[in-house]
């Protein structure tokens, strides 16, 4: 849900070779202030704020643009990192914008609430063929354009640690994976790594919602509209979550941990599951480490079936409709989601993935696309996104009341709070 957090923290290497410009010179249809279009002679400098993390560095971004500069020689690409204080991209948005200083394009944004400042992509046939631009649109209109999309709802585990522990199967209920985690904490390991900041919050809809959309894929909007209830849906997610802590399956203090912590405590060995998404694939393939990685969908709680694959769009770009080289951005928006060598770039730095575009990285990033093809057929689910979007705040609201449970909190009481407080938002 809370996509601003589908980014992999790792140090993989930055390849970006011979990207073909010829979708970089194509029309695209838009009039800037300087008089050009999209089909040539754009010029300007497009500022892109763009997610920072190990492996989406700013040195990878430029190197990204640094073909299509060389194609465009009238426009600069000027990469600028979140200033806010999480380091997140739509905490920064809100800042830029009363500072009246907003970016031209934005990667990784999924705010509702920049909607009003972006323009609207909806008569560019580049930006309506992008992947789940379906999914993305809002009221009719699209400000997204994807690369590829990413699946979510994954947990990967210590193959070492599941043999320690005598398990030889992956489990498909909550139930078997509870009874794993008894196995595995008497085995020596800390069964389950999680964190703090926004990562409880993310890893609990990752693991509890299959169990929800497997039965009605649409929960995401209905919910999204107010149409349901979380403490009814999600109560006795919460009160299995809470039983957790409490049997020390989860680490007691893991809200002092950092995004970047949790996941070396995992490839370090110290714990043996990590619920995450597909983006982790790029940290474990650099990591050094002594053991294989597996993963499996998050099950549903009691119902032994294939559960459903939670997806979400990767990699979006959207721009800003005050900006005044609009012919400049679309012009780059359109080379970072069609040509071939920057999206296969960009699928193989944050492992998203995108249909026509396979890419060759580990066996673990086989073992996700073969889920996201198992789960194609009828068995994906949208999360966020466009209409299936929760509204804005959600995650830090719900965020807060599931670390609530690391502190004494009820199960009931933190489900009802985020329930209040989801009624209480502008319909």
């Amino acid at each position: 849900m809370r996509l601003r957090h589908t980014r992999a923290v790792g140090t993989a290497a930055v390849a970006v070779l011979s990207l073909s410009l010829v979708t970089a010179c194509g029309g695209g249809g838009f009039q800037s202030e300087d008089g050009s279009d999209a089909s040539g002679g754009a010029t300007g400098t497009v500022r892109m704020l763009v997610n920072i993390t190990p492996n989406l560095t700013k040195n990878y971004w430029r190197d990204l643009v640094a073909p299509f500069e060389k194609a465009n020689p009238g426009i600069k690409v000027e990469i600028e990192a979140p200033t806010s204080s999480d380091g997140a991209v739509d905490t920064t948005l809100p800042q830029l914008l009363a500072a009246g200083s907003p970016p031209d394009v934005v990667e990784g944004s999924h705010s509702n609430k920049v909607v009003p400042y972006l323009r609207d992509l909806s008569d560019q046939s580049w930006a309506t063929s992008a992947p789940m631009a379906d999914a993305q649109r809002l009221d009719g209109h699209l400000y997204d354009v994807s690369i590829g999309q990413q699946a979510q709802s994954l947990i990967f585990y210590n193959k070492t640690a599941f043999t320690k522990a005598g398990i030889t199967d992956e489990p498909t209920t909550m139930k078997e994976l509870t009874a794993d985690m008894a196995k595995l904490k008497n085995a020596g390991y800390l069964p389950m790594q999680t964190a703090g900041e926004w990562v409880t919050e993310a890893q609990f809809m990752q693991l509890f919602v299959p169990t929800l959309t497997t039965s009605d894929p649409d929960w995401y909007l209905q919910a999204a509209k107010g149409k349901r209830s979380l403490a009814t849906d999600l109560g006795p997610a919460a009160t299995q979550y809470k039983s957790w802590i409490d049997k020390g399956y989860i680490d007691k203090n893991a809200l002092g941990t950092k995004y970047a912590d949790g996941e070396t405590d995992f490839l370090s060995g110290k714990s043996a599951l990590y619920p995450m998404g597909c983006w982790f694939v790029a940290a474990e393939h650099a990591a050094k480490k002594d053991f294989e990685v597996g993963v499996f969908a998050a099950p549903q709680m009691t119902n032994p079936s294939t559960p459903s694959l939670s997806v979400t769009p990767g990699s979006n770009y959207r721009i800003f409709k005050g900006s005044k080289h609009q012919a400049a951005d679309a012009k780059l928006v359109q080379f970072l989601t069609t040509d071939k060598a920057a999206v296969e770039s960009q699928l193989r730095q944050d492992t998203s993935y995108r249909t026509g575009y396979p890419y060759q990285l580990t066996p673990l990033s086989d073992e996700v696309q073969k889920l996201l093809d198992d789960a194609a057929d009828g068995h994906q689910a949208i999360m966020g996104g466009g209409e299936y979007q929760m509204p804005a705040g959600f995650e830090d609201e719900e965020g807060k009341q599931i670390q609530s449970l690391y502190t004494g909190g009820s199960p009931s009481t933190a489900m009802k709070n985020v329930d209040a407080w989801l009624k209480a938002q502008p319909k």
